[in-house]
């Protein structure tokens, strides 16, 4: 899954975008014309960390979140309008959004309002939804007006969806409606979730006032984050001291991205990998086998599960084993985040 990186004009997406994936400079790709940049990202896991140094395995990997940036923008990107253009064009797949919004002194657009920002995208995102829904619904009087059925749930769905948006609500303020399966298709705007990075000066940690009802807010060193990512472990370290940092703000943005997305981890544990397997919290068991290999899913016996926390407190398998809390779970079973599964099957 991919979080869209948006924000208006100078906002410092890019620069977060370089942070969070570790590269340097404006790396926008050649031709003058507008493209999305990708960047996979590692999900930083203490649970991992622990688990590689009791197996000792050849391999450790880790879950990953993917970020897009919407970058080569000459003249475009200072124009409103042809950035939601775009902006609609390339970031509609995404499942979820960060949301930069400035608030730090720009030299071209002076001092910086990160609530009329957040309203604005808001209300970008609100229209555009709006025009689809307008536009779908029309089809369809004019679809019955030929004699051709309409599907009324369907319908009553949009209907839905236009009332919460004239009245100035994201569709993402009912979970219901935005998670609906006959809207999927429709990618709406307002439905994604939103985590809103506040992207402030080097010396400046302070979370503004933004506008009631907003979704929820993180504060970001942009630039500092940025240098940063760039420094090798020590020089990294040095730097955190220099600057009173006592955790990367980056760990912290890609463990809620993470759990934007309503996803957790698993584990599979040996000699050869210890291995986070990305799911939606809650995946049934012989679902998340099929995340692993379409035959263990299809041969699927037994889950045998044992917690991240009961391993961690009897220090090895044998002995969660022993004191009973390594259990034998069915297909059903709703795999929790932090479960360490080895799966029985048969093919």
């Amino acid at each position: 899954m991919k979080l869209g990186i948006v924000g208006l004009n100078r906002a410092g997406k890019t620069t977060i975008f370089n942070a969070l994936t570790q590269r340097s400079g404006e790396s926008a790709p050649t031709g003058g014309q507008a493209a999305p940049v990708l960047g996979a990202v590692s999900v930083p896991d203490d649970r991992l960390e622990w688990l590689n140094d009791l197996y000792q395995p050849k391999k450790k990997t880790p879950a990953q979140v993917t970020y897009l940036d919407l970058q080569g923008m000459p003249g475009a990107a200072d124009k409103k309008k042809e950035y939601m253009a775009l902006l609609l064009t390339h970031m509609r797949p995404v499942a979820a959004f960060l949301m930069v919004v400035r608030n730090f002194h720009d030299p071209v657009l002076g001092a910086p309002d990160p609530a009329a920002d957040v309203q604005t995208l808001e209300d970008e995102f609100l229209l555009a939804d709006l025009a689809t829904v307008e536009k779908r619904l029309e089809r369809i009087a004019a679809e019955k007006a030929k004699g051709r059925k309409a599907s009324e749930k369907e319908v009553a769905l949009l209907e839905r969806c236009a009332e919460l948006l004239n009245a100035e609500k994201p569709l993402r303020s009912d979970p219901e409606l935005a998670g609906a399966p006959e809207l999927r298709g429709y990618t709406f705007l307002s439905a994604k979730p939103v985590l809103v990075v506040v992207n402030n000066d080097d010396d400046d940690e302070t979370m503004p006032a933004l506008p009631e009802g907003s979704p929820e807010a993180m504060v970001i060193r942009g630039r500092l984050e940025m240098e940063m990512a760039q420094l090798g472990d020590e020089d990294a370290a040095i730097f955190r001291q220099d600057f009173g940092i006592t955790e990367s703000a980056l760990d912290r943005v890609i463990g809620r991205s993470f759990r934007l997305l309503g996803l957790g981890s698993f584990f599979t544990v040996g000699d050869d990998e210890v291995k986070a397997w990305t799911v939606p919290v809650g995946i049934p068991a012989v679902e998340a086998a099929g995340v692993i290999h379409s035959d263990i899913q299809k041969g699927f016996i037994r889950a045998e599960v044992v917690s991240y926390e009961d391993l961690k407190r009897c220090g090895d398998y044998a002995a969660a084993r022993k004191q009973g809390l390594v259990r034998l779970e069915g297909r059903d079973y709703p795999v929790k985040d932090g479960d360490i599964i080895h799966f029985r099957f048969n093919v």
